[in-house]
C-alpha cells in the first residue's frame, strides 16, 4: 500500500533571518558597547570651553563635534583602552563580562572597529569644519591616550596626573571651536579638577579607597589638585564668571559626592565598575 501520511516540509532559510538578525543586533551593541556612551559626560568640559569664554560656538557644531569627537574619535580610544588592557580584564572577576574579554568582541574585531571610528573622525571633522587646528586636537588626544595606555598609567604616581592631560584639551578644544582662546588658569582648573576625580574614579573600580594606588596615598593628590584649582580660581578671578562659576558648581557636587558615596561621584565620572554593598 502507498503511505500517505504528510510529510513536513524542510524549513527553508527564511525561517533562521529572525535568529540571524537577533545574533547581529546582540553583535552590533557588544561593538557600541566599546564606545562607552556612559563616558560622554566628559563633554562637558568641551561645553564649558564652547560656551563660557566670551564667545559662544553654534548649537549644530557642537553636535557634529560630538558625533565626531566624541562618538568617532574617542569611542576608537576606549576601543584602545579595551585592547590594551585585555589580558589585565580576562582575569579580573568584575571586568570578565566587557565586550573583549567575554569574547562578545575579538580582537582583530576591534582593531577594525577602531579604523572605522577615527576614519569617521578624521573624515567628517575635515568635511565640515574644514579645520586644521582640529586634526591637530584630535592627533594630540591619540598620542596622549596612547602614551597613557601603554605606559603612563603603569609608571608610579603617573597614572592620575598623566589621565587628566586630556581635560585641558578638551576645554581648549570647545573654546576653539567658539573663536575664543583658552586662558591658562582655565585649562589649570581642568586639569587639576580631573587629576582629583580621576583618582577618585580608579580607586572606587579597584576598591582602594583608603589604600595606596599608583603610589599615591589616600586623599594627598586630592588635596593638592584641591590647591590647585584653589590657586587658579584666585588668578583667574574675577575674569569669566560663568566659567567659574559652573567649574565651581561641578567640583562642590563632586566633592560632596565624594564624602557622602565614592561611587555615586564615579558613576557621574563614568566608572563603569563599582565595589558591590555588602550584605547585612
Amino acid at each position: 500500500p502507498i503511505d500517505t501520511t504528510l510529510v513536513a516540509a524542510p524549513k527553508t532559510g527564511h525561517h533562521s533571518r529572525p535568529a540571524t538578525l537577533t545574533r547581529m543586533v546582540a553583535a552590533a551593541i557588544q561593538y557600541l558597547r566599546l564606545v562607552r556612551f556612559y563616558n560622554h559626560t566628559n563633554f562637558l568640559i568641551v561645553l564649558l570651553g564652547a560656551y563660557t569664554l566670551e564667545k559662544t560656538a553654534n548649537v549644530v557644531d557642537m553636535v557634529i563635534l560630538y558625533l565626531s569627537f566624541n562618538v568617532g574619535l574617542y569611542g576608537g580610544i576606549y576601543t584602545l583602552n579595551a585592547i590594551a588592557d585585555y589580558e589585565e580584564d580576562r582575569v579580573d572577576p568584575a571586568k570578565s563580562t566587557r565586550p573583549m574579554p567575554s569574547g562578545a568582541v575579538s580582537v582583530s574585531g576591534a582593531w577594525a572597529f577602531l579604523a572605522g571610528l577615527w576614519a569617521f573622525a578624521f573624515t567628517s571633522s575635515w568635511a565640515y569644519f574644514r579645520s586644521l587646528a582640529l586634526i591637530e586636537f584630535y592627533i594630540a588626544f591619540i598620542v596622549v591616550n596612547i602614551a597613557y595606555s601603554f605606559v603612563l598609567k603603569k609608571v608610579l604616581y603617573m597614572r592620575f596626573i598623566s589621565a587628566a592631560m586630556t581635560a585641558p584639551l578638551r576645554l581648549c578644544m570647545g573654546a576653539t571651536v567658539a573663536g575664543v582662546t583658552c586662558p591658562i588658569p582655565a585649562a589649570l582648573i581642568a586639569y587639576f579638577f580631573m587629576a582629583c576625580v580621576q583618582s577618585t574614579k580608579v580607586r572606587v573600580e579597584k576598591n582602594k579607597k583608603d589604600k595606596v594606588c599608583n603610589g599615591w596615598p589616600p586623599k594627598l593628590l586630592e588635596a593638592l589638585c584641591l590647591v590647585g584649582v584653589a590657586v587658579s580660581f584666585t588668578v583667574e578671578f574675577p575674569k569669566h564668571k560663568l566659567f567659574l562659576s559652573l567649574a565651581g558648581v561641578a567640583i562642590t557636587t563632586f566633592l560632596g559626592l565624594s564624602m557622602i558615596r565614592d561611587s555615586h561621584a564615579s558613576f557621574l565620572l563614568g566608572a563603569d565598575v563599582h565595589p558591590k554593598k555588602k550584605e547585612l
